[in-house]
């Protein structure tokens, strides 16, 4: 027997007991109502419980994100330091912290799914509290005049005693048989549980442990074959953005490079002929601003214009800030291939020097 039957079985019973002690139906029709109502306020507690609780899985996704990300820069500043030990130990927690990410949204999308089954369920059930509301108020109107048609007849005709009626007794029993029915669905659909499969936690843990080894030692080696060239770029993906990383040995190459793999997380122009040129002249107090000002730059001409750089010179200006050279065509004629750039966002913005002198520049863009 299931626990949505035995609540159901339970229910009734005690419903019984009150429809034999009661001596009005219209009493009877109240409980019923409020018993309703007071389930109602139980399912939509249990639904705020829940996306609490949903919206509390997506906070620590994003903030294990954001905890890996910077664990990958501090490796790729531990191995421009030569420093591969810390580099290591950092790549290692950033898997640690990667490997909690998948459980984590498992976690989520489970939530999610059962919050969507309390909201329905609470709709039905908000529905039938409105119709057996609106049924409770004929009942006990039918009944009130069904007890002064009885009073009538008694006086006229000197009978006394109690009168039952036959038809009215009917109609209880049916509208107490259909609420039980319908509480026992809804409890039966609340109630039962999804089915879950175990595994053997040790062979799991060790498992886990070789994966990460192996891609802490596979992104080490990447990292020091990216910092091996003078000058280039990478994208590092998420969820809802992108980090752009860029490198060089002056500001200016770096600045360059981070305009490149701006262009390259979303299109290929490779081989396209420029349409148009463009000049534009940057400053700003910190080299950090500046290069959110050349991003920003590139953002804008894909909005307003429709033209994508194909090609871009950064150099030195004299007044400390840089002078921008682009080479454009429309939009239109790139092959794109990825989501285009909405912003750049001041979270985690970097542009700097390391101690040998070399650039090197991070920005997140939002898509």
């Amino acid at each position: 027997m299931g626990i949505a039957q035995r609540i159901a079985e339970l229910y009734a019973a005690k419903m019984n007991a009150v429809l034999d002690r009661a001596a009005d139906p219209r009493e009877l029709a109240e409980y019923s109502y409020v018993q309703l109502r007071d389930l109602l306020a139980e399912v939509h507690r249990g639904a705020m419980q829940v996306a609490a609780g949903r919206e509390r899985a997506e906070r620590r996704v994003s903030e294990l994100q954001h905890a890996a990300d910077r664990l990958g820069e501090q490796a790729e500043q531990a191995v421009q330091a030569g420093q591969d030990d810390l580099a290591r130990q950092a790549l290692a927690r950033r898997a640690a912290i990667l490997a909690q990410v998948p459980g984590l949204r498992d976690r989520h999308d489970a939530m999610l799914a059962e919050e969507q089954k309390l909201q329905a369920a609470e709709r039905r059930l908000r529905a039938k509290v409105e119709e057996f509301g609106a049924r409770k108020e004929v009942i006990k109107a039918a009944y009130t005049a069904a007890r002064a048609q009885a009073s009538i007849a008694e006086a006229f005709a000197g009978i006394s005693g109690e009168v039952s009626d036959a038809d009215l007794a009917a109609g209880r029993a049916e509208d107490q048989a259909a609420d039980l029915e319908a509480r026992a669905a809804t409890l039966d659909s609340l109630l039962t549980p999804d089915a879950t499969s175990l595994s053997d936690e040790q062979l799991t843990e060790r498992l886990d442990e070789i994966s990460r080894r192996a891609e802490v030692e596979d992104e080490l080696a990447r990292l020091r074959g990216w910092l091996a060239s003078p000058a280039g770029h990478r994208t590092v993906p998420h969820t809802t953005d992108l980090r752009i990383q860029a490198w060089a040995p002056t500001r200016e190459e770096c600045l360059a490079e981070a305009v490149r793999g701006l262009v390259d997380s979303f299109a290929a122009v490779a081989g396209l002929p420029p349409r148009a040129r463009a000049r534009r002249h940057l400053m700003a107090r910190l080299d950090e601003d500046l290069l959110l000002a050349l991003i920003d730059e590139v953002i804008y001409r894909l909005d307003a214009d429709g033209q994508i750089p194909v090609s871009v010179t950064v150099r030195h200006a004299l007044d400390g800030g840089v002078d921008v050279f682009f080479a454009l065509a429309p939009v239109a004629e790139a092959q794109i291939t990825g989501a285009v750039p909405k912003a750049a966002s001041l979270h985690d913005l970097r542009c700097a020097p390391d101690t040998a002198g070399r650039w090197s520049c991070a920005v997140t863009v939002d898509l």
